[in-house]
């Protein structure tokens, strides 16, 4: 048993190796095509994933300075109402001591003096 090889070139090898040959290289472009498509892709909707939260992040920062605005304010109209509670609260003191002088001054209290005949600077001639 002899093992022979036939070293003849035939048409039909030539074209099938140039089929083979031809169709190798266009799986490869176009593989290549197909990577270098999805990378473009890829950088792309990165680029817009970026620009998207940068967008987000104005946005957030804007509603937050917003927010401490507002509570600034609310702060200040606090502070304004407990001011005028507390002035509120002295013009009560004051108009409740001035009842009671009043109250004193009817009972004769304070500075009315019971009027007598000993008093100098009095008429009494009714």
């Amino acid at each position: 048993m002899s093992v022979s090889v036939d070293l003849t070139i035939t048409l039909g090898t030539i074209i099938e190796t140039s089929v083979l040959a031809f169709g190798g290289i266009t799986a490869l472009v176009t593989l290549r095509n197909t990577v270098s498509t999805l990378k473009t892709q890829m950088e792309t909707s990165k680029q817009e994933t970026k620009e998207q939260m940068e967008a987000s992040k104005r946005e957030n920062k804007e509603q937050f300075a917003g927010i401490q605005s507002e509570l600034k304010k609310m702060g200040e109209i606090l502070i304004d109402m407990a001011r005028f509670e507390e002035r509120f609260t002295n013009l009560d003191r004051r108009v409740t001591a001035h009842g009671r002088q009043i109250d004193e001054l009817r009972h004769g209290d304070g500075f009315v003096r019971n009027h007598t005949a000993a008093d100098p600077g009095i008429n009494r001639e009714y």
